[in-house]
């Protein structure tokens, strides 16, 4: 066996392989994360962030096969992100009642805009593009991260159980994502309801969102 083989297989070798990997994917992670905070998805493209990532575009497809798959890992990561926002929050309240909760929903948006931006195409494209490796781990960790606040949330609202409170947490999620498209029309339909009675189709995203997690927690409180 040469040198060579011998080094590829030891454990040190493999180590420093795999930090490389670490290294290029989380690279690629940042470049991809930084262009979205700046750009809508469907101007990302895969050419840009490989430049960004100073890398060639087919390793770059070696670590992520489709664009869809990129922004999945990018928007999991976005996720913890916006966990911990609420558990820093959660944890430095003396006293939190339903008004106060779904306030701090809607302002968070503010503080996470490229999570707010890819939150309303996850179901329709990034998870039909994405891998199921990358889908499993995505939903993997979104539990973790609902199973960690839990027990902080159950603290100020002892109403809830841990699956009543983890089915709350997914409604507003639903919420944030359903009434997306009223809010921010596409400029089509702006057009089509302008000076109309179907205005009424048109929301105020943050206030409509802010009253419907309000009733929801409301609901929940009394059944």
């Amino acid at each position: 066996m040469s040198r060579a083989q011998v080094l590829e297989r030891s454990p040190k070798k493999r180590a420093v392989l795999e930090k490389d990997k670490l290294s290029k994917r989380t690279s690629i992670i940042q470049a991809a994360a930084s262009i979205l905070q700046k750009k809508d998805w469907s101007e990302l493209s895969m050419d840009e962030v490989a430049k960004r990532a100073k890398i060639a575009k087919g390793t770059l497809y070696l670590y992520f096969p489709t664009k869809e798959d990129l922004c999945l890992r990018i928007h999991s990561a976005d996720y913890e992100s916006w966990f911990l926002d609420l558990n820093e929050f959660l944890n430095t309240c003396s006293q939190l009642d339903a008004k106060k909760f779904s306030n701090w929903f809607v302002q968070s948006m503010d503080r996470h805009t490229r999570f707010l931006k890819l939150l309303p195409i996850v179901p329709t494209i990034l998870e039909k593009n994405a891998s199921i490796q990358t889908i499993r781990e995505f939903k993997t960790n979104i539990k973790l991260q609902i199973s960690n606040v839990l027990p902080q949330l159950i603290r100020f609202f002892p109403f809830f159980s841990e699956q009543s409170g983890f089915l709350f947490l997914m409604q507003c999620h639903a919420l944030a994502v359903g009434s997306w498209s009223h809010g921010f029309p596409s400029i089509q339909v702006r057009e089509a309801v302008k000076d109309t009675d179907l205005e009424l189709f048109v929301l105020d995203y943050k206030s409509f969102l802010e009253t419907s997690i309000l009733h929801l927690l409301k609901g929940h409180s009394t059944t």
